[in-house]
């Protein structure tokens, strides 16, 4: 190899360092930027979810519940886009291990990671494609999908959690509260079949304003849209810390890689060095040779 291919290759080296550190800098600025008001949403639509339980529980009971027409949906939610290490990898296969054993289960597939992928591998023989324009949905986007998992009396999606910088999780959330009205459903039919009054008085001691056939309506389309955008920023929170350490450790790597072709190149000097060094040698001592036997 000559000394212009190693300061080509050098070069190269270099411009994909500094790539490598312009998205983990800006990714360390979005990160900044968006995980505060992410976590702060999560505890409080942590909450509504509950809330959303309680009011299907109670309106199971009083048989006013929302008859729909579909029985379950799972989405999972990966990238447009590349650069994120292996985090749309580890979703696909925690959503495919979590879903396999359900094929009465309808599914959208979202994101270019995730269409990309069950193209290729043919895993899953019925699926929905959706593609968004970016990795955050536009209002029209965001509704639009909202109408088609209305359908639905269960509704999972499938996303990457932000644990921490260095720690993101594939989960998946039950946007729908169905875990959450189960529990309460029960804890209501066990307290109207109690003997004791006041024991039956402590689940139902809720006023409903306005009535609740209007609070669950309201529930299932307002709630039920912020619930699902909730697991998009989780989504986008998740996907750029993992790029800004993805991009961390490629910085790392190219300056391996700089160094170690720059001491190639070191060898290659020296090696020319010698070489016209030892062809300096010849020629003084053919010379002599031509010299002696004249």
């Amino acid at each position: 190899m000559t000394i212009k291919e190693i300061d080509t290759i050098v070069d190269e080296g270099v411009s994909l360092k500094y790539i490598a550190q312009a998205y983990s800098e800006i990714a360390s600025l979005k990160v900044k930027k968006i995980r505060g008001a992410v976590e702060r949403n999560r505890q409080f639509l942590e909450e509504i979810s509950k809330v959303y339980g309680i009011i299907k529980a109670f309106a199971i009971d009083k048989k006013i519940a929302l008859v729909k027409p579909k029985k379950r949906l799972s989405i999972v939610i990966t990238s447009n886009y590349k650069f994120y290490g292996n985090i749309n990898t580890s979703l696909i296969n925690y959503f495919i291990g979590s879903t396999q054993e359900l094929p009465d289960m309808d599914k959208i597939i979202l994101g270019r990671g995730a269409v990309d992928y069950f193209r290729t591998s043919k895993l899953l023989s019925n699926y929905n494609e959706v593609l968004l324009k970016d990795d955050l949905p536009t209002p029209a986007e965001l509704a639009s999908l909202a109408q088609q998992i209305s359908q639905y009396n269960q509704v999972l999606v499938f996303y990457s959690k932000f644990k921490s910088l260095l720690l993101q999780r594939a989960t998946f959330a039950d946007i729908t509260a169905v875990s959450f009205y189960i529990k309460a459903f029960h804890i209501a039919r066990l307290g109207s079949k109690a003997q004791n009054s006041k024991d039956k008085d402590k689940f139902y001691e809720f006023l409903f304003e306005p009535e609740l056939p209007k609070v669950l309506q309201f529930f299932e389309t307002q709630i039920l849209t912020l619930l699902l955008e909730q697991t998009f920023l989780e989504s986008e929170l998740s996907r750029t810390a993992s790029r800004f350490i993805s991009m961390d450790t490629a910085q790392s790597e190219a300056d391996k890689f700089i160094k170690e072709y720059q001491k190639l190149k070191g060898y290659t000097k020296r090696n020319l060095e010698n070489n016209k060094i030892l062809e300096n040698y010849s020629s003084l001592f053919a010379r002599k040779g031509i010299h002696d036997s004249i």
